[in-house]
């Protein structure tokens, strides 16, 4: 059992910050390159697989609902397979703890503080995640909800002033070449933001037993919201910057420098750099205590907060190694080769275990019928 639990509401936030943060700024511009005027459709494309893969986590819940996914997989498809599944799991959480605070790093070098070496900011970033998720989940999440909403609140006040320089004629034609842009864009918004959605079933034993109902609605709603969010922010740098949207990285940061009204806004996009590092942030604890919590089940231990500093550590050491690696080279990895990784790391466990729940659900039901039918 575990000793921390929280509400459905403080999960719920939770959730909604680590699929919402970042993604909002940071994912519009490489989907727009992607699919062009029709990315706002790749986001609803992958909505219907993000819903998709919400069921299977939420029907494994009703089934296990006091265990996450590595302590049911092992009931399901014993110890030696877990351990199969785990692998390509785990590297893929310290991949996207790492590569979190690298973006982070890169927006601060490119827009803010250039004359700041990178890793200055990789390491106070994963010292403050570290510490923040030592703390447990009691505590961050009780802080979330409020720094979530000054990154909503400030977003939304940000699309609001830029409304004056749209241009509604950027946003046709939609499909310019056909179906196939908007396709590659849900390729990168499902394989990468979506997917991330299956990591919450290594939380979901934390949520108190008479608030699990309200928890499983409550997921559905945030992943909706997310996605409207989603569509506002890609449309609003659609309306802002037409054919050179997705040239323009980090966007709403770069839809805030344009706004300058009668000289008494100016500088918004301070309020933009503020929610980037804020819901990076946000994500990192998360990505780095759910990556803690997986590490802790697969070898059985105790002491529930054990790999937080040394995962913390290991992080920052491959983020130096992204770092090295070239800004190119990391954007092409991020937008190419991530989103078949994240598939292959958490999109086929899922389907893995929801099959083999399926399969044992209905042998029980054949052995049930069977004592029946002697008795």
């Amino acid at each position: 059992m575990n000793k921390q639990q929280i509400s459905a509401f403080q999960f719920n936030a939770v959730f909604f910050s680590f699929i919402t943060g970042s993604t909002i700024l940071n994912a519009p511009a490489p989907m727009i390159g992607f699919a062009q005027n029709g990315a706002w459709l790749s986001v609803v494309i992958s909505l219907a697989g993000g819903l998709l893969l919400l069921w299977g986590m939420l029907f494994l819940y009703d089934r296990f609902p006091d265990l996450n996914l590595i302590e049911y997989s092992r009931k399901l498809v014993g110890s030696w397979f877990t351990w199969i599944l785990a692998i390509p799991f785990i590297t893929m959480q310290l991949h996207s703890t790492a590569g979190i605070v690298v973006d982070v790093g890169l927006f601060m070098t490119t827009t803010m503080m250039r004359e700041t070496p990178l890793y200055v900011f990789v390491l106070l970033i994963f010292l403050v995640s570290s510490l923040t998720a030592r703390a447990g989940i009691e505590a961050f999440a009780r802080l979330f909800p409020i720094l979530m909403a000054t990154v909503l609140l400030f977003s939304i006040f940000v699309m609001i002033l830029a409304s004056v320089d749209y241009d509604p004629s950027f946003l046709l034609p939609i499909l310019p070449d056909g179906i196939k842009p908007v396709l590659l864009g849900t390729y990168f918004f499902f394989g990468i933001p979506v997917t991330e959605i299956i990591l919450f079933s290594m939380l979901l034993p934390y949520v108190r037993k008479d608030e699990r109902t309200k928890v499983k609605k409550g997921m559905v709603y945030a992943l909706i919201i997310n996605h409207i969010l989603m569509i506002l922010v890609t449309v609003s740098t659609l309306l802002v910057f037409g054919p050179i949207a997705g040239d323009r990285p980090f966007s709403m940061y770069e839809v805030a420098r344009t706004i300058a009204l009668y000289e008494v806004f100016e500088g918004s996009e301070i309020l933009i750099g503020y929610s980037l590092i804020i819901a990076s942030f946000m994500k990192d604890v998360v990505s780095l205590y759910m990556m803690n919590v997986t590490l802790v089940a697969m070898f059985k231990l105790k002491d529930k907060q054990i790999f937080i500093f040394p995962l913390a550590l290991v992080s920052f050491l491959f983020a130096m190694v992204f770092i090295s690696l070239g800004v190119r080279t990391w954007a092409t990895f991020v937008t190419v080769r991530e989103p078949l990784w994240k598939g292959v790391a958490y999109v086929v466990p899922l389907i893995v275990l929801v099959i083999a729940a399926l399969v044992k659900g209905k042998r029980s039901v054949h052995q049930a019928e069977k004592m029946n039918t002697f008795s």
